[in-house]
C-alpha cells in the first residue's frame, strides 16, 4: 500500500510490529537468562522470570493479532488502547517499585516510556480518524 494514500492506522502499524518483536525478544531473554532480569530475587528469579516470559508472549500475541490486513478499525483501536494502558501501568509499576526497593532499573523505564508514548500517539491518530 502506498504510504501517501494509506490511512493513519495503516501507516502506524509499524508500532504494533515493533512491540511484537520487542516483547518476543524480551520474553526469550527472560526465559533463557532469568537471573539477568530479576537480579535481586536469587532463588525465585528463574521461576518468576519464566512466568513473566509467558505473560509477555501473550502481550506480543495481542500486538501481533492486530497487524493482520483485515483487522477492523474498531478492533485496532481497542488493541492499541489495551497496549497503551499496559505499557503505562508497567511504567508506573517501575516507579513504584523503584521507590520501594531502590535502585530503579532504567531499561524497563525506557522501554515502557517509549511504548507508552508511541501507543498514545497511535491512539490519538485513531481517534482523529474516527475509527
Amino acid at each position: 500500500m502506498n504510504t501517501m494514500t494509506s490511512t493513519p492506522p495503516d501507516r502506524l502499524k509499524w508500532i504494533l510490529w515493533l512491540n511484537t518483536i520487542a516483547e518476543t525478544m524480551i520474553a526469550i531473554g527472560m526465559f533463557s537468562m532469568p537471573a539477568s532480569f530479576f537480579p535481586g530475587a536469587a532463588d525465585l528469579s528463574a521461576s518468576i522470570a519464566r512466568a513473566f516470559a509467558f505473560a509477555i508472549l501473550a502481550v506480543a500475541f495481542i500486538s501481533f493479532s492486530a497487524t493482520a490486513k483485515g483487522t477492523s478499525l474498531g478492533t485496532l483501536k481497542n488493541v492499541v488502547l489495551i497496549l497503551l494502558v499496559y505499557h503505562a501501568l508497567q511504567l508506573i509499576a517501575q516507579f513504584v517499585n523503584g521507590a520501594m526497593f531502590p535502585p530503579m532499573l532504567v531499561p524497563p523505564v525506557v522501554i515502557h516510556t517509549v511504548f507508552t508514548t508511541l501507543f498514545a500517539i497511535y491512539h490519538l491518530k485513531l481517534r482523529r480518524t474516527g475509527a
